[in-house]
């Protein structure tokens, strides 16, 4: 083998750790060093029941699966070559040998800010991930994961205001069902990118591991909700780890949703209790009125009372109306137009709940 391209995308097939894999190549200065350099008792120690993958290589099945992988529209990218994102390449981020990206790769040399939280939100994390997001991908592409919830909220929202996104996979592209919204956006607007390789199924540590280039990839990492215990904790200490901002937006005492943010925010990270919180303290000059602020600027007087008496979660149907004072086909009447120009929505059991 004379490729170190080949070489590389060998060693990240070799199931060798990570850690491992960079440590060899620490120590060997590239792949093709470390081949040219086998067998070693010291390199079969040193990985175990892995060397056997790197000892043996069918160079005839390997450009057969290159040649698929490009076929099928997926780029490997790989270290020390064009393409790889500058920002993971760093010890701190432990970073992949190889990644196999889908979509625009252009992305990841633009400047991202990733967005996480739990997957069982509020309305007001909801509300908070689709509004700030909408505004922060004014200037970044937003990084994310695949999870229901927040990452999903902030992803949407983002494509669906013109932003471009970058989706991180704990499994390979294959076993990844993409989703409706995903589908419809823009290709150059999104890209899909994962260590693993593509048929590979994701196991509960995917997502740790899968954590580090969440954070790795960007310059800050915002957690919108949290539990006292979750992986959105796990990607903000290695944000830490890798010097990258972590922003944490404050939540309510009383809801254990919120205890791993306003936990972050004691420890440290940045209080963010608005979009211009952020862009403050990351340098970014915004302006730009959003089309959420525009939309509530615009409301009536009744449709404003029924925002403001929903800033604080959703309500009961009977609540709003006594709040406004109104008959229940007044209210009702009020509420339908609401709905309809995407300000509130109907939940289950007769509430309702901000959009906006």
């Amino acid at each position: 083998m004379t490729d170190e391209r080949k070489a590389l995308y060998r060693l990240a097939n070799s199931r060798i750790s990570v850690e491992k894999q960079n440590k060899l190549l620490e120590i060997y200065g590239s792949a093709l060093e470390l081949f040219s350099a086998l067998p070693s008792d010291k390199v079969k120690e040193y990985v175990g029941k892995a060397y056997e993958n790197l000892l043996h290589c069918d160079e005839k099945r390997l450009d057969e699966e290159l040649h698929k992988l490009a076929s099928q529209g997926v780029r490997v990218l790989l270290r020390g070559y064009p393409d790889y994102p500058e920002l993971l390449n760093q010890k701190e981020v432990q970073p992949p040998t190889a990644l196999y990206a889908k979509g625009n790769v252009k992305l990841l040399s633009k400047p991202c800010l990733c967005v996480v939280g739990t997957r069982r939100c509020t309305d007001y994390g909801k509300r908070v991930a689709t509004e700030w997001t909408a505004e922060l991908a004014e200037k970044f592409v937003i990084v994310s994961g695949h999870a229901t919830g927040i990452d999903t909220y902030a992803v949407k929202s983002c494509l669906a205001s013109g932003g471009s996104a970058i989706i991180v996979l704990a499994c390979g592209l294959d076993a990844y069902e993409m989703p409706d919204f995903m589908r419809k956006a823009d290709p150059d607007k999104l890209l899909l990118i994962t260590e693993y390789p593509t048929v590979t199924r994701t196991i509960k540590f995917f997502f740790q591991e899968r954590n580090r280039i969440l954070s790795g990839l960007s310059s800050a990492v915002l957690v919108v909700e949290s539990a006292e215990r979750s992986g959105t904790l796990i990607t903000a200490s290695k944000a830490v780890l890798q010097n990258r901002y972590v922003f944490a937006v404050p939540g309510n005492v009383f809801s254990d949703r919120s205890k791993g943010t306003n936990a972050l925010i004691r420890e440290g990270a940045i209080i963010a209790t608005s979009v211009h919180d952020i862009f403050e303290d990351l340098g970014v000059d915004y302006k730009k009125q959003t089309s959420a602020s525009n939309s509530i600027a615009n409301l009536t007087t009744d449709e404003m009372k029924v925002y403001e008496f929903l800033c604080n979660g959703a309500r009961h149907f009977d609540e709003i109306a006594m709040a406004l004072k109104m008959s229940p086909v007044e209210a009702s009447t009020l509420l339908s137009v609401m709905e309809l120009e995407g300000i509130i929505e109907k939940k289950m059991q007769n509430y309702f709940a901000l959009s906006i």
